[in-house]
């Protein structure tokens, strides 16, 4: 399982697909930002600016496309070229369903880590950081209300704790369209349910007020400084959800159907 697994994750961790993702993200920061250099807003450092590009930015529909799309065809990939054929005479199913899943997990983690990461640091060496709380900011419809306390002790414990939750959603997306992938069996569903899913989440769903009972809209999982009403246990629940959907639609689909191929060729 380790030697499979070290082969997996380095194939997919230096791939053009991850590189591409992490560049993906980073346009849609960059984007917003020479935006806001035409008309820059004083006082913030660069945390605050941040959270005022990430708010202006297209991340909330960018990012589950992008978590969508990084990892969630490998397993079609490896049935298509017949790899997973010849990989099956050397581990078990389950083993390869183990890997395909901490793969995933690994690989949009990164790729969200990353580009965040980077423009973070790119801000903060150019605007600095200071423990001044940005007034406008601060009274405007960007920092969570129930991390105001964070944000107000310490703005990289408050970026920090909006990055882990970001993260989290991503592998949580990511799994849930792993899963839809595989059970349909066509690459094309990779690029088409992403975004099919944040319009009918994050605009039908709000039309319909149907979030208003349970809150489906993934926009918010991936763009937390959208207001300051976001209710962290409801996101995190979600991502749990999602991730529970993903892997029992594998289970169900995939790995038991697969089982029972195997057992019949036996």
């Amino acid at each position: 399982m380790k030697a499979y697994f070290k082969l997996e994750l380095k194939k997919n961790i230096i791939s053009l697909r991850t590189l591409i993702s992490i560049l993906i993200i980073l346009v849609t920061f960059i984007i917003p930002y020479l935006e806001e250099l035409k008309f820059p807003y004083p006082g913030l450092d660069g945390v605050d600016y941040f959270i005022r590009i990430h708010q202006f930015s297209y991340i909330s529909f960018v990012g589950p496309v992008v978590a969508g799309v990084i990892y969630s065809t490998s397993i079609i990939k490896d049935k298509e070229s017949g790899f997973i054929n010849k990989l099956l005479e050397v581990i078990d199913i389950k083993t390869y369903f183990k890997v395909k899943l901490a793969v995933n997990a690994l690989i949009n983690s990164v790729v969200f880590v990353v580009s965040y990461t980077i423009f973070i640091l790119y801000l903060i060496m150019n605007f600095g950081i200071n423990n001044d709380v940005g007034e406008n900011i601060n009274n405007g419809a960007f920092i969570i209300r129930a991390l105001i306390g964070v944000y107000q002790t310490s703005k990289i414990s408050y970026i920090s704790i909006i990055l882990l939750l970001t993260e989290i959603s991503a592998v949580a997306f990511s799994t849930f369209m792993l899963g839809i992938t595989t059970v349909i069996g066509r690459r094309l569903t990779a690029y088409i349910v992403p975004i099919f899913y944040v319009i009918l989440t994050g605009i039908f769903f709000e039309i319909w007020l149907l979030n208003s009972v349970i809150d489906f809209n993934v926009i918010k999982m991936f763009d937390l400084t959208e207001n300051n009403f976001i209710n962290n246990l409801g996101v995190i629940v979600y991502d749990l959800m999602l991730t529970l959907l993903g892997m029992g639609l594998l289970y169900k689909f995939s790995y038991k159907r697969s089982v029972l191929y195997l057992s019949h060729e036996i």
